[in-house]
């Protein structure tokens, strides 16, 4: 608990810290289109002439955007400091999200502002609001609401189904390689097979997945969840196999010979002198592997599965802030790779130290 607990602290100081940095910065106000003259002005889907623009602003800085979505994300970090939009996207804006403020026209288009950025707020109905009356605004909007906290739930569901079952797909393939390889047994098998597994390991994850989900299976009506589980698990037990191989073999040939004399059959032998050395040593590349498994779950998305990314991204789509979404699935990857490491730990204390 006193690692989780570190690392929620510092995760929540750097924000801390970011958060005012940004506040403390100077930013220009703006109350009218013609203050923009000198601003970065996103354009979504607006052709005006370049004359009619460069009239009102004339060392405007004009950046265009092919989605609604990233126009106002980077409106509300700092990226653009307005948008000039149709009166319906306008109005959507505004809906979503009541930071946004219309400063008035701009040839028949709005033109949009942070609130944080507007300079006249009574005219506009701002009121000056606590920090907390503020964050509470936020929390509400991005988190604390019947959408929000369902595609949350769903998200976390989704990554830990394919996580879970991945990583036990990967540890049995591994360990069945590794027994194979150890034994040579079964070599016409285990060769063509750990063949596969090391050129697929070889494979971006993200690239992995896609190939097996529009190329392999496409015809056979597996879902994406059971691609992303067969994908990752072959991926993974490309890395396990070869951390199994090397910290059983490590194990001194003496200890074997030891144990057989001491009457010890040869899985007694396994299960009480080689397996509890092998996995003690191997436990750090272990956790850190499956750590890497449960990050690249978040590749789901690319083959239309909604995990916590995809979560994220709806999230920020219906609220348009990116801040509250990514900072809660950030904190709930850091909570799960913290159990992962600690469930690590009591299974060897479970199997190996109280067996």
């Amino acid at each position: 608990m006193s690692k989780l607990r570190d690392i929620l602290q510092v995760l929540l100081l750097c924000v801390f810290f970011a958060r005012t940095l940004s506040a403390c910065s100077d930013k220009e106000l703006y109350s009218a289109p013609e203050d923009l003259s000198s601003a970065k002005v996103g354009l979504l889907n607006v052709e005006l002439p370049q004359d009619s623009l460069y009239k009102v602003m004339p060392d405007a800085e004009f950046k265009e955007y092919g989605k609604f979505m990233q126009l106002f994300l980077d409106l509300s970090t700092g990226r653009c400091d307005a948008a000039v939009v149709d009166s319906a996207m306008a109005a959507e804006a505004t809906g979503k999200n009541s930071e946004y403020v219309l400063i008035g026209n701009v040839c028949g288009y709005h033109a949009i502002v942070h609130e944080s950025r507007c300079e006249h707020r009574e005219q506009y109905g701002i009121t000056s609001a606590g920090w907390w009356k503020n964050w509470k605004m936020r929390l509400k909007r991005g988190l604390f609401n019947d959408d929000a906290t369902a595609l949350l739930l769903k998200g976390l569901y989704t990554t830990v189904v394919i996580f879970f079952f991945a990583a036990i797909f990967a540890i049995l393939l591994a360990a069945i390689l590794t027994y194979m390889a150890i034994k040579h047994k079964w070599v016409y098998i285990y060769k063509p097979l750990s063949w596969i597994v090391s050129v697929l390991h070889d494979i971006p994850p993200v690239v992995l997945m896609m190939f097996f989900y529009y190329v392999v299976f496409v015809s056979s009506g597996l879902s994406g969840v059971v691609v992303s589980i067969i994908a990752l698990g072959i991926y993974t037990s490309g890395s396990l196999y070869k951390i199994f191989k090397i910290h059983i073999m490590q194990v001194g040939k003496e200890q074997r010979e030891s144990a057989f004399m001491l009457g010890l059959k040869e899985r007694h032998a396994y299960r009480y002198v080689i397996l509890p050395q092998a996995l003690k040593s191997s436990m750090p590349l272990l956790a850190g592997e499956l750590k890497l498994l449960l990050r690249s779950t978040s590749y789901a998305g690319y083959i239309a599965q909604k995990d916590l990314v995809k979560a994220a991204d709806a999230i920020q789509s219906d609220t348009l802030e990116a801040f509250i979404p990514l900072l809660v699935v950030s904190l709930l990857y850091l909570f799960l790779s913290w159990a992962i490491v600690e469930l690590l730990c009591w299974l060897y204390k479970k199997l190996f130290v109280h067996g």
